[in-house]
């Protein structure tokens, strides 16, 4: 492995586990707000799913097909407000840090198709 596709494994990797622990937290505080009313039971079940997923990811590095799906969009979605933000400001600041967020989301999107994971180019991807 070159030392760019080691970096970019690196960006991916840590990007996808940030994603998914913020998934967990968000799944975790929904169960805990939905005590006692009928969503409990949803709410548990999506937070056991959120810590499978990513236990699964930090035990193996595999993401089931609905994960790639959830993560890949995720990121699709940093990348376009990435490009709205910066295209239509076209300042630095806080356009600078989309614009950190959106070359992340394709490192993160370019390597999952790399890795054999079904995710569709996109043509606003920055290069890499």
């Amino acid at each position: 492995m070159t030392p760019d596709e080691e970096r970019c494994a690196f960006i991916a990797q840590f990007s996808i586990t940030s994603h998914l622990g913020d998934r967990l937290t968000a799944a975790k505080r929904n169960a805990e707000l939905a005590v006692g009313t009928p969503d409990a039971g949803q709410r548990q079940t999506e937070w056991q799913q959120a810590s499978d997923r990513l236990t699964r990811w930090l035990q193996e590095q595999q993401l089931d097909e609905d994960t790639v799906d959830e993560v890949s969009a995720a990121f699709l979605e940093a990348m376009e407000d990435g490009y709205t933000l910066v295209t239509h400001t076209g300042e630095s600041g806080e356009a600078d840090s989309y614009l950190t967020l959106r070359q992340r989301a394709a490192v993160t999107r370019e390597w999952l198709r790399y890795q054999g994971y079904g995710v569709p180019s996109y043509p606003k991807e920055p290069g890499l």
